[in-house]
């Protein structure tokens, strides 16, 4: 085993600790460290669909724009490497080694957790790099996430809804309080499309803290699906015009390039620059966000899309059906035991014409024979095969020119699918 690989290993162990939501442990690791975070400023990101997206769009933008740019998002695909980057680059094996060397110590005395060292590493990886701004995902919720110790001088909410109840409440008022955590006193707020309970929590948090809050979807014009292309749109805000491709298709991720826009505007305003349509249009190609909406295959058409909960799922759902125009349409579904197993099923049985229940490679996995049983209340075209492997070739045989299937439920089930197969087999 390399040290790379056993480094990845050790740190993975670390989620024997579970999920530990709160701040002590990471200001511990940034004492540490000598406080990387105070060191660069930070935009960032929280809500329940789109934060990944928007954190991409951001850094992209900003890069365009001159500026070195540090991104933090989560979880992987793939690699680990995945979570942290500069300038688009993976933070190199040999740091992730020597910064565990470094911390492996204090993290296991405190006991501190997966996710507090993964942002530990971010935040110290963004310091030695002397980035110009650092974009941060939450990992979840917000107010008690490691992540939330970050002095942010702008904070995003992409749209809220119900996701990770146990930690986060059963209401969306509770829920996007959680999330509202990341609004420090005098921030710049930046909001997407919301529901009207979580828009006045969020406009009340605003007030609490003196954050000037703008909601991005009130001052912005999208076309999406133009007449002469389908996947085209033309999206005014900002103060600019943008007309061009995303590399996804569905117009919620132009909805969440609107809101990197108007966050990379202000940013690049305070630092006496001016958004540029053309310098934001000629990075559009590169915004490729794997997982999301992507096409591995074509005629028959296979999608991966790493959608998790209700709300993502009704949203990849109805781009998708806006695109198929003909064939049968298949789904291979795995999903984590902490989603509402019941409402998804509800709503994806009667939009398939056949299902296939696996399971994610995730210690947290949802029983398939569950899933099945989900299912079957609603249909009788469900197959439930244990194994990723074989559920998703079972998947592509069934598979006629004209037909769609759509590979979906988890990180873990797309992340080890896309780990297994190369490009001869239909996967990038």
């Amino acid at each position: 085993m390399t040290p790379y690989a056993q480094t990845v290993e050790e740190l993975f162990d670390l989620q024997k600790f579970a999920i530990k939501l709160g701040l002590e442990n990471i200001s511990a690791l940034m004492e540490t460290l000598e406080h990387p975070e105070k060191k660069y400023p930070v935009i960032h990101v929280a809500g329940t669909n789109g934060k990944g997206s928007t954190c991409l769009y951001l850094d992209h933008i900003l890069r365009a724009h001159g500026f070195k740019s540090g991104l933090f998002t989560s979880p992987h695909l793939v690699d680990f490497r995945e979570r942290i980057r500069v300038e688009g680059e993976l933070i190199p094996r040999e740091e992730v080694v020597a910064f565990w060397q470094r911390i492996k110590k204090k993290v296991l005395e405190r006991k501190a957790t997966f996710f507090d060292t993964t942002t530990a590493m971010a935040l110290d990886h963004f310091a030695r790099n002397e980035v110009d701004v650092a974009v941060m995902e939450t990992g979840l919720g917000g107010r008690l996430d490691s992540t939330n110790i970050v002095p942010a001088e702008i904070a995003v909410i992409t749209p809220v809804g119900f996701d990770h109840q146990k930690q986060l409440g059963d209401t969306l008022t509770d829920i996007s309080g959680e999330k509202a955590g990341i609004i420090k006193q005098g921030t710049t707020v930046f909001t997407g499309r919301q529901p009207e309970t979580v828009a006045e929590v969020l406009k009340n948090v605003c007030q609490e803290r003196q954050a000037r809050l703008f909601s991005v979807p009130e001052h912005t014009e999208l076309v999406y699906g133009r007449e002469d292309d389908a996947d085209g749109f033309i999206l005014k805000t900002a103060g600019i015009r943008i007309e061009g491709r995303l590399p996804q298709a569905g117009c919620f991720q132009a909805e969440n390039l609107a809101l990197a826009l108007n966050a990379a505007r202000e940013f690049i305003e305070r630092r006496g620059g001016k958004l540029s349509a053309k310098k934001t249009a000629n990075s559009l190609p590169r915004m490729r966000w794997p997982g999301r909406l992507e096409y591995v295959r074509r005629r028959p058409d296979v999608i991966f899309d790493v959608s998790h909960n209700l709300p993502g799922i009704m949203a990849t759902v109805g781009a998708l059906e806006d695109k198929q125009e003909r064939g049968r349409r298949y789904l291979l579904l795995g999903l984590v035991n902490d989603k509402d197993m019941t409402r998804i099923v509800r709503f994806l049985a009667p939009l398939f014409d056949a299902v296939v229940v696996s399971e994610p490679l995730s210690a947290r996995r949802q029983d398939a024979a569950a899933l099945e049983q989900a299912f079957l209340r609603y249909t009788q075209n469900v197959k439930l095969i244990k194994d990723l492997t074989e559920a998703y070739e079972s998947s592509l045989s069934k598979l006629e020119k004209d037909d769609t299937l759509l590979v979906m439920g988890s990180h873990y089930l797309v992340g080890a699918l896309k780990a297994r197969f190369d490009k001869n087999e239909g996967l990038s």
